[in-house]
């Protein structure tokens, strides 16, 4: 790997020609996770940006009598402490702010605009009870087809099926539903409108969310009249009580991720967002709805600037948080040099199974797997940890080669990775995904989805000229290229594990 900062990508922002004199921003990203509230201020000044973490709170989903829910009292207060420590460090209130957040979860308001319940959470379990119900309402082939997302069991429209089979009474007493970002934003001031890169990852929207899918509404018996408008992200959403500007950045974290590599509506890349979620995609310009996509379970995101995400969702850290929380070790840097250090298990594990969907006992559910198909077990903490990542590199691997296929010659197939997110800070996931791969990676900022979030506030504002982004991102975000040689285990080893998965997986 070609960097003296091992993993370790900085931002180091410079002054440019792409501001006034004298110009000053001060921008506030809201960027929460399903683990915590976090509070990122960006400073504008002259060209030069610089950022910090000014606020974090954890909160954790909610069993609520069996169903899984936010505690979004709990989030809101950390997004209001979030603004004050904001403006307490500026001395004045920061200019604007901007949300971003998982996708597929949703607040339903009243006609008083009042919050009805407290939001489900995805990985609540009324969907697996009426999931096959709406399959026989609308094929999951038509789904995709009238809105290119791949149908799953946590996607909006699942959930919201079963919030009316589970209360038929909903479709009168809801008027409203919005995305958890926008929801947010509600919350603080914004009307009650959804921009459409949250919207399209509903399953509820058009290809490319130009609008919501009047098929699929009718077919699952959700009324068309609570959906809100759809909305251009990157623009200004309205202000709160203390007028600050509210913009949508991109609602949901991915997109505000990918807006933060600072490409061009037409480039293709590659790019993993590595956080609970690994997602595995590339940059297109248009939706792909043929036949090659959907057999490969491809699904089609939008992006801040209006362009594409063709990406693939697979479980990601949320393996090891889960058995951080079994082991109650907060330190993940001592998990993963431990890891390093000891021998490979041999075998990968499929993160995606349905056993590691839920939580609870996450090492003996890695265990029992191992045992069931391989009949290894890996041995004690450090070999678990080393058997999630080498999974999730040869996850990756499978997933990239998919997307080569399917966008054919508008990928170069010598391109690299770009790699954001919580996994650019892990010392071993880049190098195994290089070697899992057979290519380069290139390692971004962890902080990415707070980035692309300020981005977006500081272009919907007139504070940065939306074309002069690459050039702000590549004069300020120090890089690491990743080998396939940096890995610590090599790419032939990573084919005899995934071919050795492919086998008992196929069978």
């Amino acid at each position: 790997m070609t960097s003296t900062d091992e993993h370790r990508p900085t931002m180091s922002w410079s002054s440019g020609a792409d501001s006034e004199p004298g110009a000053e921003h001060h921008a506030l990203a809201l960027d929460l996770g399903s683990s915590s509230v976090r509070a990122v201020l960006g400073s504008y000044r002259q060209g030069v940006v610089s950022t910090e973490e000014v606020y974090r709170l954890r909160h954790q989903v909610v069993d609520d009598r069996g169903t899984l829910t936010w505690d979004l009292e709990s989030i809101m207060d950390g997004v209001r402490r979030s603004i004050v420590e904001a403006t307490r460090r500026l001395g004045r209130a920061p200019d604007s702010i901007g949300i971003d957040t998982w996708g597929v979860d949703y607040g339903l308001l009243d006609a008083n605009g009042s919050l009805l319940r407290a939001p489900r959470a995805y990985r609540d379990g009324r969907m697996s009870r009426w999931a096959a119900d709406l399959d026989q309402a609308i094929a999951p082939e038509t789904i995709w087809r009238e809105t290119g997302i791949l149908p799953q069991q946590i996607n909006t429209v699942y959930q919201l099926y079963a919030d009316l089979r589970e209360e038929p009474g909903l479709v009168d007493r809801v008027d409203r539903f919005l995305p958890l970002p926008d929801l947010v934003a509600y919350l603080l001031g914004a009307p009650a409108e959804t921009g459409r890169a949250i919207a399209s990852t509903t399953g509820l929207a058009s290809p490319g969310a130009q609008c919501w899918s009047a098929h699929v509404l009718e077919a699952a018996g959700i009324p068309e009249r609570w959906m809100p408008p759809l909305v251009d992200d990157a623009t200004v959403a309205g202000k709160t009580s203390e007028g600050i500007t509210i913009v949508r950045p991109g609602g949901h974290d991915t997109a505000c991720a990918v807006h933060a590599l600072g490409l061009t509506n037409d480039d293709v890349h590659l790019f993993i967002s590595s956080g609970s979620w690994s997602l595995i995609g590339v940059t297109v310009p248009d939706p792909v709805l043929d036949e090659a996509t959907l057999r490969s379970g491809l699904t089609n995101e939008v992006r801040t600037d209006g362009g594409i995400r063709l990406l693939r969702n697979l479980t990601g850290f949320w393996l090891l948080q889960e058995c951080q929380r079994s082991w109650n070790e907060p330190d993940t840097g001592v998990l993963v040099k431990a890891a390093g250090e000891c021998a490979s298990p041999g075998v990968v594990i499929d993160p995606d199974d349905a056993l590691f969907a839920t939580p609870g006992d996450m090492p003996g559910k890695i265990a029992h797997w191992c045992r069931d198909h391989y009949r290894v077990v890996p041995e004690g903490p450090a070999q678990t940890v080393r058997l999630i990542l080498e999974s999730l590199a040869c996850a990756h691997a499978a997933y990239a080669q998919g997307l080569q296929n399917v966008v054919g010659d508008l990928l170069d197939p010598a391109s690299p990775i770009h790699l954001v997110g919580g996994g650019a800070r892990n010392s071993l996931l880049p190098a195994m995904t290089a070697a899992a791969c057979n290519r380069r990676v290139v390692v971004s900022t962890p902080e990415a989805s707070a980035l692309g979030n300020i981005l977006a506030q500081l272009e919907a504002t007139g504070a940065v000229d939306p074309a002069s982004r690459g050039e702000v991102l590549r004069r300020s975000v120090h890089l690491v290229d990743v080998e396939p040689s940096d890995s610590i285990v090599q790419p032939d080893a990573f084919d005899v594990m995934r071919e050795r998965l492919l086998n008992i997986t196929a069978g």
